[in-house]
């Protein structure tokens, strides 16, 4: 029997799609496809992103690109692996992220938990009622489940698990309890505390400002170097669809 023409047709308006984002990718300067080259591919209804990129900004912004080409007409599959260098052990990834969770001073009333592929560990019990975050490892790829009490939370895990030496990519099923409106003002506030917990940058050199997820970033860095780790900081953050970085070198701001 022939095909089903609404199916061809679908099959090459997602192929089409393919393409026109593979060019947006190549146009992007925070993805570099000639070092990192990705696959992208259709399946049932999904396009799928594989490969390795070189860090967060890239793995984000590919995010961001497939979901403005598909504008809710297929889902995202997001495959990508953020370069980390030497391979960690899941164990040892997973007690990095849950050190850093531990010691933030914004989550010390959270239950947090260590999954392994056959047991729960409790590493701190905040008590009946306490918010919990669980974190599993498989293979390189982080998952933060369970409950937080605020985007700032939310996006908080996010950031310090990021931050984790050899997290190589992260689903973040964090539920946000009670429910609360996201605005360019709350990703801004996220982006601010990012670059204020970021113990090699001074923060009060940077000013944050963010309209319809798109984070423009000025101030002052002391080098190259500082200024790509301040953009990583706010690449870091969940929300940020782009980053226009402005930020100048020493002591020249922009008029």
């Amino acid at each position: 029997m022939p095909d089903n023409p609404s199916t061809q047709g679908s099959v090459a308006q997602i192929d089409s799609a393919i393409d026109e984002l593979y060019g947006a990718l190549e146009r992007d300067h925070w993805i570099n496809l000639h070092a990192y080259p990705l696959k992208l591919k259709s399946a049932d209804n999904q396009v799928v992103m594989e490969g390795v990129v070189e860090n967060v900004a890239a793995w984000r912004r590919a995010q961001a690109l497939a979901e403005k080409m598909a504008g809710g007409r297929w889902s995202i599959d997001n495959q990508l692996r953020r370069e980390t260098g030497e391979k960690h052990g899941d164990r040892q990834l997973r007690d990095e992220v849950m050190k850093k969770l531990l010691h933030e001073p914004l989550f010390l009333e959270f239950t947090l938990r260590a999954k392994t592929a056959d047991k729960v560990e409790t590493v701190r019990d905040a008590g009946p009622g306490s918010h919990e975050i669980m974190v599993h490892v498989d293979n390189g790829a982080v998952s933060l489940i369970g409950t937080v009490s605020s985007l700032i939370h939310r996006r908080l895990a996010e950031v310090v698990t990021w931050w984790a030496y050899g997290c190589e990519t992260l689903n973040n099923d964090l539920q946000v309890t009670p429910a609360e409106e996201d605005t360019d003002n709350e990703i801004t506030d996220a982006v601010r505390m990012a670059l204020e917990k970021d113990p090699m940058l001074d923060s009060l050199q940077f000013h944050v400002d963010t309209s319809d997820h798109v984070v423009t970033l000025e101030g002052l860095a002391n080098n190259e170097e500082e200024k790509k780790y301040a953009a990583l900081d706010v690449w870091s953050v969940p929300g940020v669809w782009d980053v226009q970085n402005r930020v100048t070198i020493g002591g020249n701001e922009p008029g």
